[in-house]
């Protein structure tokens, strides 16, 4: 077995790991559920189409607020 089948099968492998630890999650989210949040996807990207600038400006200060959080300053 060759460098590349080897990457491909732990690829492989970890996927499938992913996939049963990620199912009984899936299960357990109702239908109703299910449908709310999609429409909570489809609403948030609406509002990044139309209002691109302000979901950058937002992006922004978020990461500014998260450095400030990790990186704090001892005067």
């Amino acid at each position: 077995m060759d460098r590349d089948q080897l990457i491909e099968e732990i690829k492989k492998q970890i996927l499938e790991e992913i996939k049963g630890a990620a199912s009984p999650l899936t299960d357990k989210i109702s239908d109703e559920q299910k449908a709310e949040m999609m429409e909570m996807k489809n609403t948030l990207e609406t509002s990044v189409k139309e209002n691109p600038w302000m979901a950058v400006g937002i992006a922004a200060l978020c990461g500014f607020m998260i450095g400030r959080l990790i990186y704090r300053r001892n005067d």
